[in-house]
């Protein structure tokens, strides 16, 4: 990714170093977001499908609104991919024990097997990282710590 030919460029040395990194950091980040998506449509799944498997700890019951909160997620746009999961086995909705009108999640037997079939194949797959050898993969994960949890 570069930046519009027709836009300003930053006004120091240090900003057009930042807006290079931003730049490459998001390009990355696409390509690891394909490289998501391609492991969950290889066993049948949407790149937010395999996001809601995992998002699910087994023998949880979540309330479906705490799961949009956690995935910061709009409540009604997850009760599609919610819908598809349970169409597939791989998870139970039903209502919660002090209120009814509340949903509740849970991973099925199926959906653990589903899950940890995901996650199996996804960490086995170096994807886009795979040129970078052990010392810079070592390096780039102290890097992107200084960006502070998660980052």
């Amino acid at each position: 990714m570069t930046a519009p030919p027709d836009v300003p460029a930053p006004g120091t040395s240090y900003l057009r170093l930042v807006l290079d990194a931003d730049l490459r950091l998001l390009a990355a980040a696409g390509q690891l977001r394909q490289h998501w998506s391609a492991h969950a449509a290889s066993i049948g799944l949407s790149g937010a499908q395999a996001k809601v498997l995992l998002s699910l700890a087994p023998r949880e019951e979540i309330p479906m609104r705490r799961l949009a909160e956690r995935l910061d997620y709009d409540a009604s746009n997850l009760t599609g991919v919610v819908d598809r999961l349970q169409r597939r086995g791989a998870i139970e909705r039903s209502q919660g024990p002090a209120d009814r009108r509340v949903k509740t999640l849970r991973l099925t037997p199926a959906g653990e097997r589903l899950r940890e079939q995901f996650w199996r194949g996804l960490t086995e797959d170096p994807g886009p990282l795979a040129p970078l050898a052990e010392a810079d993969l070592r390096e780039l994960t102290r890097l992107l710590a200084l960006l502070g949890p998660g980052g």
